[in-house]
């Protein structure tokens, strides 16, 4: 159930996409995948855009087509080959439909929506890039030329930045540095982030202490409870001295006190 949920949600969003871009919704023969020549007439359709939009560097050098649909017996076999290659050159991150046998990775539940829905994002990835060098009058050279071997790293850190809107690095920097500017810039925001919630969670504290402080300047006379008379109970440091004992009268049959000690009396 939850397969099916899934699948129809991907489908959904993919007819989203796909009628975004200017196209019909998704085939209803889209699950029957390579075999169905409307889902390779669509997915011709889209590669054939982004080849004409500069997007594909086989195009250009070639000046074919990228994706044939074609109708005889061995189209399919065309079409997956070609397809392949296609994925292969737009980086595709789905190792399944890259693969070798990308005839039976299309034959699985959800395969044909998930390459419809990566050539949509390509597209609209490549649409913006298009539009943005038409409002920028910047000189930028294509997408795929005057890449040296080796700096394939430095142009998608450079396309990235682009899509992003971020100003683009100079000439001729290495991917090092360029790696090292994006790691500083995140560590940064992570910091800004948490003297963010700090000041927040003071800022909350002292808004806090405020409503109790100004609560405290309007209890009514009412609203405070008053005590009762409290009994006596004592207690005080001069109560606490001891008594001074009493006098009383010398007896008369008492004769003198010798104090000290007796003189013992000497022997004859």
């Amino acid at each position: 159930m939850e397969a099916v949920k899934a699948e129809a949600w991907e489908g959904a969003a993919v007819a989203q996409d796909l009628l975004a871009l200017g196209y019909g919704g998704v085939p209803g023969a889209a699950s029957r995948g390579a075999s169905c020549p409307d889902f390779r007439g669509l997915c011709v359709r889209l590669a054939a855009e982004l080849g004409t939009l500069g997007a594909l560097e086989q195009q250009r050098e070639a000046g074919a087509e990228v994706l044939s649909a074609g109708d005889g017996p061995g189209a399919e076999e065309d079409f997956l080959r070609q397809l392949g290659s296609l994925l292969r050159e737009l980086h595709c991150p789905d190792r399944a439909l890259c693969g070798g046998d990308g005839a039976a990775a299309l034959r699985e539940p959800g395969a044909g929506l998930r390459l419809l829905r990566f050539l949509c994002s390509e597209l609209q990835a490549t649409r913006l890039l298009c539009l943005r060098s038409l409002l920028d009058p910047s000189p930028r050279p294509p997408l795929g030329e005057g890449v040296v071997e080796g700096a394939g790293m430095v142009q998608e850190l450079d396309l990235t930045l682009q899509a992003l809107g971020l100003p683009r690095p100079a000439p001729g920097t290495p991917a090092s540095q360029l790696l090292q500017e994006l790691h500083a810039k995140e560590a940064l925001e992570s910091l800004s982030q948490s003297l963010r919630d700090q000041y927040r969670c003071r800022r909350c504290l002292l808004l806090k202490r405020l409503d109790l402080t100004t609560s405290a300047f309007h209890w009514s006379d009412r609203a405070e409870v008053l005590m009762g008379n409290v009994p006596d109970r004592g207690g005080r440091p001069n109560e606490l001295e001891p008594p001074m004992p009493t006098w009383r009268s010398r007896r008369e049959d008492g004769g003198p006190q010798c104090w000290g000690r007796k003189k013992k009396k000497k022997k004859k």
